[in-house]
Formats: C-alpha cells, structure tokens, sequence
C-alpha cells in the first residue's frame, strides 16, 4: 500500500487593474493568495519583480475565489479590467491573522521564490534553499 502522500498547493495570482477610478495613477496591481473559501488580497502599487526592491502594498478585502482563473474581466460597477499577468502555486498554508505579515514559498515561472509582505511591502525574493 502506498503512503506517500501529495503535498497539498494553493493558489496566487498578480492581477493589473485599470482604469481603476479610486487611484491618482489610475493603474494598481492585486496580489491574491488562495486562503479556503476566497483569496487574501493586497493591492500592490508596481509589480514585484524577483530580488528588486519592496512595492508599496495595501491589504484589502478578500476577493473571490473564481479571480484565480479569470485570465480578463470587466470589474464589476464600472470599475476597469482586471488582467491575469502572473500565476502559481505555494505550498503553506496561510496563518490564521488576516493582515498578518506573510513569508512563504511560492513557485512563479517554474522557479521557487520566497514571498514576503511585511511592514515594508511586498518583495519577491531568490529561494535562499
């Protein structure tokens, strides 16, 4: 009998959004985490690029779960669209404190990075392991 077990993965996407009537620039990015039932969402001011600088990132509310794989929409209220520029997968689940801090794995153009959001922003890193 086999016991190996699969490790369980969930979801994230990084979401462009314009015209987005509530920012002076007009254009922000969301960051959603799959978290059960919907997806932990930041709104990020620039895309985090992988070892560049923190992005400024704001939590927001928890946004559906079907936006993990909606590739274009029409944001709802006349709102702008929504475009899929980045997908993949982590492995952690998420803690429990919804705008706690986040730093986990996650795996984007087939490479394995470390996630972190904190005090600072959010910031992609290098796998350090």
């Amino acid at each position: 009998m086999n016991t190996i077990r699969k490790k369980k993965y969930y979801r994230w996407v990084l979401l462009r959004h314009i015209p987005a009537p509530n920012d002076l620039v007009g254009i922000h990015f969301d960051f959603l985490l799959e978290d059960k039932e919907f997806c932990r969402t930041w709104r990020l001011s620039d895309i985090p690029l992988l070892d560049g600088p923190y992005v400024d990132s704001v939590y927001s509310a928890p946004h559906n779960l079907y936006w993990l794989e909606i590739k274009e929409k029409v944001v709802s209220g006349n709102r702008g669209v929504a475009t899929r520029i980045k997908k993949g997968i982590f492995w952690e689940s998420l803690p429990s404190i919804e705008h706690g801090f986040i730093n986990l794995s996650l795996q984007m153009d087939h490479v394995k990075s470390d996630l972190v959001i904190d005090e600072n922003g959010c910031r992609i890193c290098s796998n350090k392991y």
